[in-house]
């Protein structure tokens, strides 16, 4: 039994909570490597305990199955998402703002692709998962729309029309993001030198799509040419 036997070390100090405590982290974050090798749906408990280094019962001390761990270490990733993404300081000026949302959005999927690629699929197996998946992008997105309505003003944007705008510009990022890191396009991996590149070329597109203009020509850097073409015509 776990804590029944005192080894040399670390672990000897520990007491049998501590010793449970890090026995079920251990097993999170095995799950979080095999998620990102193989996913969600190749994924099997013995690849878990294997991972992890502990016998295939003792994971049913912890977690009833491989949904409840799977929701677990996704819920807790959105959630450091969403505490990465609320650091970003307010901005009168909407293309600054945009471009480090959009550097943190790059940034999760450079370090976790996998588990990003996991999300979509739990999302759509893991129920208690899928609700929280879907209340964090309604929250974020009604958020986004919020931010669009006050740059433009409420008299040229009403609220339908920003939700609307929010979905489709949210839906073109991640599906770039997406395709870049998880799909690996080589078309689009040929186009894209840096982070740097793609979060302004992104900020870029969503800019002048919501004011049918270039971001001022001084903030551009790695993505300049998006802005060479005339917008608004």
């Amino acid at each position: 039994m776990e804590g029944s036997r005192k080894t040399p070390g670390r672990k000897a100090t520990l007491t049998r909570k501590e010793q449970a405590a890090e026995t079920r982290e251990r097993l999170k974050q095995a799950t979080i490597r095999v998620l990102g090798r193989i996913g969600y749906r190749q994924m099997r408990i013995a690849d878990v305990t294997r991972e992890a280094g502990v016998a295939v019962g003792l994971f049913y001390h912890y977690f009833a199955d491989l949904q409840a761990v799977t929701s677990e270490v996704l819920s807790d990733y959105m959630a450091e998402m969403t505490a990465k993404a609320r650091k970003v300081t307010p901005s009168d000026d909407l293309f600054e703002t945009l471009r480090e949302q959009y550097k943190i959005l790059i940034g999760h999927f450079e370090e976790q692709p996998g588990l990003m690629r996991c999300m979509l699929q739990a999302s759509e197996e893991i129920p208690e998962f899928g609700e929280i998946w879907k209340a964090s992008n309604r929250q974020w997105t009604h958020s986004f729309a919020r931010r669009l309505s006050e740059a433009l003003g409420p008299e040229k944007l009403d609220r339908k029309t920003s939700l609307l705008m929010a979905y489709c510009l949210g839906s073109m990022s991640d599906g770039v993001v997406h395709e870049y890191y998880v799909q690996q396009n080589p078309d689009l991996v040929g186009c894209v030198d840096s982070r740097d590149q793609l979060a302004e070329a992104l900020a870029t597109l969503t800019y002048r799509a919501v004011f049918l203009a270039n971001p001022p020509r001084e903030k551009l850097g790695a993505a300049a040419a998006i802005a060479v073409a005339p917008a608004g015509q």
